[in-house]
This record gives C-alpha cells, sequence and structure tokens, in this order.
C-alpha cells in the first residue's frame, strides 16, 4: 500500500481562515471610528470648558427680565449667540418647567457651529427665576 504525503490546507480551511480574518479586521476597523468620535468630542469639550462656567453664571443673571410694574418675571431668549471665549461656536438656551418648585427651572445650553439642529455638546444646570437687585433697578 503506497500512501501519498500530500500535506496542506484544504479549501474550507483556507475560506475559514480568511473570514476569521476578515471579521477580525472589520472589528478594528470599527474601533477606529468610535475612537475618532470619542477624540471629536474632547476636543470640543476642550474648546468649550474655559467658556462653559462664566456663561452659566451669565445665564443664571440675566435669564429672566423682570417687570416691576406688575411684579412679574419674563423669559429673555438665547438663540444663535457667540460663545465668548470659543467664537467658533454659538448657543441657544433651552428652558423648562421645573417639576417641584416654580422658581426654579431645567436649562439646557446647546453648543452648535453651523446648525442648531446639529448640536456639538450639551451643558445642563438649574436656572433660578431670579432678577438680581442692581439690574431691578437699573430697570426702573
Amino acid at each position: 500500500m503506497i500512501r501519498s504525503s500530500r500535506s496542506g490546507f484544504t479549501i474550507i480551511e483556507v475560506i475559514v481562515a480568511i473570514a476569521i480574518f476578515m471579521f477580525g479586521i472589520t472589528a478594528l476597523l470599527g474601533l477606529f471610528h468610535v475612537g475618532g468620535n470619542f477624540e471629536q468630542q474632547a476636543r470640543i469639550n476642550a474648546e468649550l470648558a474655559p467658556a462653559i462656567e462664566p456663561l452659566i453664571a451669565d445665564m443664571q443673571r440675566s435669564a429672566f427680565s423682570y417687570n416691576y410694574k406688575t411684579n412679574t418675571y419674563t423669559l429673555n431668549t438665547f438663540v444663535d449667540q457667540v460663545v465668548p471665549m470659543a467664537p467658533a461656536y454659538k448657543y441657544e438656551l433651552w428652558v423648562e418647567p421645573s417639576d417641584g418648585n416654580p422658581n426654579y427651572r431645567r436649562a439646557q445650553l446647546r453648543f452648535y457651529k453651523k446648525s442648531p439642529e446639529r448640536v456639538l455638546s450639551r451643558v445642563s444646570f438649574v436656572l433660578p427665576r431670579y432678577v438680581p437687585i442692581s439690574i431691578q433697578l437699573q430697570q426702573q
């Protein structure tokens, strides 16, 4: 009996190896995409970080107007405003009523570059319904 000494891979083994290799490459390419998104979001947050705290403080001071004759507060609108320390970005203020206390609102600053529909970053905070005395006196 003569034995053939042919050694090697069958076509099925080669196809399975290629499929496993392609699956691995596809997963790695997906990680590059996710990593790129994380990098872009980190860059945006780093550019906006110095401006956020002063902007929130300004919103808490100037979001409401006070009419001393009728003793009412009016919410001012902030749309397409340029971010002071990051002029490449614009913001808009979204305000929703709070569930418990009518003197506080849930507010959100939404940052974008070109279109408000394409929000790049958001910051939520509590917005008190009050106007500083100095501003009330200026309005009288």
